[in-house]
């Protein structure tokens, strides 16, 4: 049986003991003894069922460790009992609480105890990451771990060695390296223009400045050896390039035709031509791999202990006072609720890379959330990698290779994302009707409040906009690596508005929004004749704990299986949201009270219209007073009264 949060106080630490004793009843008879509970408290979440829910969740997962033949330390169970943070992410975050526990001493051992207590709810967070994707905990005892960033991967190989007989790769190399080229370099620097949004979060375009020349550096004519890129583009380098190759044993030709691509191309490649340009582009991105000019992959992703240990050396960084304020240093509190932090703790990327933008960022304030849009050819992955095909110290699906290339929206997204999940700001990717933006939690130290916003709109607005990242509330997190793509993508994504909502139910109330996740917990374990008697009641009772917990609302919608039972809750629900008038980061109408609204109106669709002229027509007032956009049920309804 699945199970949802829970939420525990001080005095769970003395109710429950710190280790399974062996008169524990067996599950069964806990189980039974829970609903019997909840149904002489009248289906009414109270301190009662929460301690009974508690002890049932904790229990049966000491029991499964047990069974696994695996134990933890009395003192560390006894810890995470003692925070309701803790407790809830535990115990019922996770279908398998055992499993987050593992994972949670994993990285106590990691990060050594006084950083993971203080860090608590970023370990909690990669605890859940980590136990959803169904990786394998280690607590093996150990000392806390050393930060290593890796180097640079490549290793250059002697292109000349009189010591062997040069290859095809080595002639190719050499090629490059024996002829040069003038090249105008710019000796300042053009940032792309800031992007504005309009009230619904949509990009406004830029107005066009009188002449773009007025923004343009100075520039330099330097000579440099070759890239492939100056290759592909000039039909002479081509021919001077086939004519060497040849002299050297190898009969290879390449046909790019002159300015096809080239360093700022933007139209796409069809046809003969992009076939040759393909070939082309394989033969030298294969050399430079081969020599050691260019990483033949990606770096290793880090584990979860350390990505958060990565985090938290970021995160405690001091800069000297004026600068830390100008900076805004942190960005994101990682003390924030873990709801917060798991969209930060799946972002996996190498440590080399964030290390390389940390810096960037470090000694000189760089922090890009947008790149160069190159247009058609960024849809045709090997002509957009091909027109600045040269040496580099990233491999391609990073962001450095995404700000040296461009891209379109994906890439601006993933640009966005990145940057910010590199400087501890959770971040993703998100999706929107032919269009890809991003999405990132923020907090507001005055107010102290989150928000969950958006960023690079262009089809939509937050209605309209799902974020790449795993739901927390999901009991497995399920990754697709794109083959030709540059992100991570997870299944089961959520809209928007259920991320926001996490954030405004914690802006609400946090104690509410942990008991409000129990009252859903127990709904899920109750059997099917007690969720038709008291599910909605208990349900109701949640909402009014914390109306923003969207878990609560959707089983209660889903439960409501007739329309006068919908427009009972959408009443309940509306008196449970006035309660927050005025807090603020909990708004009172918008987007969650149209998403409620609309699902209502599709549950009551799919019903069966009320034989009942009279109640046909309550059904009926109260649908055209609410504005139904659907005149499918109106119709039905005006019909029926």
């Amino acid at each position: 049986m699945k199970r949802t949060r829970i939420t525990l106080f001080a005095l769970v630490a003395v109710a429950l003991p710190a280790s399974s004793p062996a008169v524990d009843p067996p599950a069964d008879q806990a189980r039974e003894h829970l609903l019997r509970i909840c149904a002489s408290e009248n289906y009414t979440f109270t301190p009662k069922l929460r301690t009974a829910y508690l002890a049932l969740a904790r229990n049966e997962a000491l029991a499964q460790l047990k069974a696994k033949g695996t134990t933890l330390p009395p003192g560390f169970v006894a810890w995470v009992d003692g925070h309701p943070d803790m407790a809830t992410g535990v115990y019922a975050a996770h279908h398998q609480p055992e499993e987050v526990l593992l994972w949670l001493y994993s990285l106590r051992l990691d990060l050594g105890q006084a950083r993971f207590e203080t860090y608590r709810q970023l370990a909690l967070a990669a605890a859940l990451v980590s136990a959803k994707e169904g990786m394998e905990a280690d607590i093996s005892p150990r000392k806390p771990l050393k930060l290593v960033i890796g180097s640079d991967p490549r290793k250059a190989v002697k292109t000349r060695d009189p010591g062997r007989e040069l290859d095809l790769h080595d002639h190719i190399i050499n090629f490059l390296n024996e002829h040069t080229i003038e090249d105008e370099v710019p000796v300042g620097k053009i940032e792309p223009p800031e992007l504005k949004y309009d009230a619904r979060g949509i990009a406004i375009p830029a107005p066009e400045t009188a002449s773009s020349g007025d923004r343009a550096p100075a520039t330099e004519k330097r000579s440099r050896t070759l890239y492939a890129a100056d290759v592909l583009a000039s039909r002479e380098l081509q021919w001077t390039f086939n004519s060497y190759m040849k002299s050297k044993g190898h009969d290879v030709q390449i046909d790019c035709g002159d300015r096809v691509i080239h360093w700022n191309s933007t139209e796409a490649v069809h046809g003969d031509q992009r076939k040759k340009l393909d070939a082309a582009y394989r033969l030298f991105r294969e050399a430079y791999e081969a020599k050691g000019l260019l990483p033949a992959r990606r770096d290793p992703f880090p584990s979860p202990a350390e990505r958060c240990a990565y985090l938290i050396r970021n995160h405690e960084y001091t800069f000297p006072p004026a600068l830390q304020a100008k900076r805004k240093w942190p960005l994101f509190p990682l003390t924030a609720p873990w709801p917060m932090l798991t969209m930060l703790t799946a972002d996996r990327q190498p440590l080399r890379e964030r290390e390389e933008r940390w810096i960037a960022f470090r000694d000189r304030g760089e922090f890009h959330q947008i790149g160069e849009y190159i247009g058609a050819i960024a849809q045709q992955f090997t002509m957009q990698s091909a027109r600045r095909l040269k040496p580099y110290a990233f491999s391609y699906a990073t962001i450095q290779m995404m700000l040296k290339d461009g891209g379109v929206c994906g890439t601006m997204g993933s640009i966005a994302a990145r940057g910010g999940s590199n400087l501890g700001i959770p971040s993703c990717q998100a999706t929107q009707p032919g269009h890809c933006a991003f999405v990132s939690f923020r907090f507001d130290p005055k107010t102290n409040t989150y928000r969950c916003e958006g960023g690079q709109y262009a089809t939509g607005g937050d209605e309209k906009t799902g974020p790449f990242t795993p739901w927390p509330f999901d009991d497995r997190f399920r990754r697709s690596n794109r083959t030709g793509g540059y992100e991570i993508e997870f299944h089961n994504r959520k809209p928007m508005v259920y991320h926001q909502c996490l954030a405004w139910a914690l802006n609400y109330d946090r104690t509410g929004f942990l008991d409000a996740t129990i009252a859903h917990s127990v709904f899920r374990l109750l059997p099917e004749e007690q969720r038709k008697s008291g599910g909605m009641k208990l349900l109701e009772s949640g909402v009014t704990l914390n109306p923003y917990h969207v878990l609560l609302v959707d089983a209660a919608q889903d439960t409501a299986s007739t329309p006068q039972e919908q427009i009972r809750f959408w009443n309940t629900f509306l008196e449970a949201l006035s309660s927050a008038k005025g807090k603020p980061g909990c708004p009172t109408e918008g987007l969650y009270n149209t998403t409620v609204k609309n699902r209502m109106f599709k549950r009551i669709a799919r019903m069966a219209v009320p034989k009942d002229p009279a109640t046909a027509r309550k059904v009926l007032a109260f649908l055209e007073r609410v504005k139904c956009p659907d005149q499918k049920i109106l119709e039905a309804y005006r019909k029926a009264s």
